[in-house]
């Protein structure tokens, strides 16, 4: 099975480019909850600037990508300035649980490093200042390849240790997600998933919570409630969602969703459909206004 393939196809994976240019200075960013970010560094140099940490200076074309958990300010270190391209990243759309890569600190990619990201940056830059027909679909294509070609470094390099996508990995606990992933309507327990991965009920919570960050049942509850989302969205009836992810009746289901999303099916349905996806904005403060700011 390809893993990084499945990962994909789960976590239903959004990108949107929202910044092209020159940075002379400091790009600040109107950074939302839960939206990692791609820097593209094709010219000039970079210096990144977290709170309480020596600052990471880039010399050369490089990826930077930076998990949601992360702070950090991108400052120019050359004359020059340096050349950017930005793009946020969703996994799903509106969800509680975007079932994180497990990653915490960014990840540097020189270019050299990342096979085939020439050409591919090249179409995005030509995409991105061309208005023509299907330009957005074009640029989400794009956002998530090179996505994808980061993720794959990081997984050769040993670099991700935590979340679903390790999860899958783990010869242990693999056909443990494959099966809550394809029969959520299972009634599933601590002790059944622990004997598909062949461990003692106590081991595999400790494991399995140690990796994603929440408990067994809690994993199968926030996945029923995804599905549930998906299923919403196409129009099913809310008798058979109930159904098709575990539930006895309608009423027991509607309370679980509830109690997990905030509010019950049909208002989520309201909300969502006139829900707007959150937008970044990004503006580069020029470095003398910058360091008398810092005065």
């Amino acid at each position: 099975m390809d893993i990084l393939s499945e990962f994909f196809e789960r976590t239903n994976l959004q990108g949107r480019l929202f910044f092209s240019g020159r940075v002379d200075g400091t790009l600040v960013l109107d950074k939302p909850p839960g939206m990692a970010f791609i820097h593209v560094i094709s010219q000039g140099g970079i210096d990144m600037v977290q709170p309480g940490l020596p600052k990471i200076s880039i010399a050369e074309p490089s990826v930077l990508f930076c998990p949601s958990s992360c702070r950090y300010q991108l400052r120019s270190n050359t004359i020059e300035g340096a050349e950017l391209i930005c793009a946020s990243f969703q996994f799903g759309r509106n969800t509680q649980h975007p079932f994180p890569l497990g990653l915490k600190e960014t990840l540097i990619f020189p270019f050299r490093e990342l096979e085939n990201l020439g050409p591919v940056i090249g179409a995005l830059l030509a995409e991105f200042r061309d208005q023509g027909a299907g330009r957005t679909k074009a640029l989400n294509l794009l956002l998530e390849y090179i996505f994808v070609l980061i993720v794959r470094r990081a997984v050769a390099d040993g670099l991700i240790s935590s979340g679903l996508l390790y999860a899958l990995q783990d010869g242990r606990l693999g056909a443990v997600f494959n099966s809550i992933h394809s029969v959520p309507d299972e009634l599933w327990t601590v002790e059944k998933l622990a004997s598909l991965a062949n461990m003692s009920r106590s081991k595999f919570s400790a494991c399995f919570t140690q990796i994603m960050g929440q408990s067994p049942m809690g994993y199968v509850t926030a996945w029923r409630m995804k599905v549930a989302q998906d299923m919403l969205r196409d129009g099913v009836q809310i008798k058979v969602i109930a159904e098709s992810v575990g539930y006895s009746s309608q009423a027991s289901f509607s309370k679980s969703f509830l109690n997990v999303i905030g509010c019950p099916p049909a208002e989520w349905l309201k909300r969502d459909a006139s829900a707007e996806a959150p937008l970044v904005t990004a503006h580069v403060q020029p470095a003398q206004d910058f360091l008398v700011s810092q005065a």
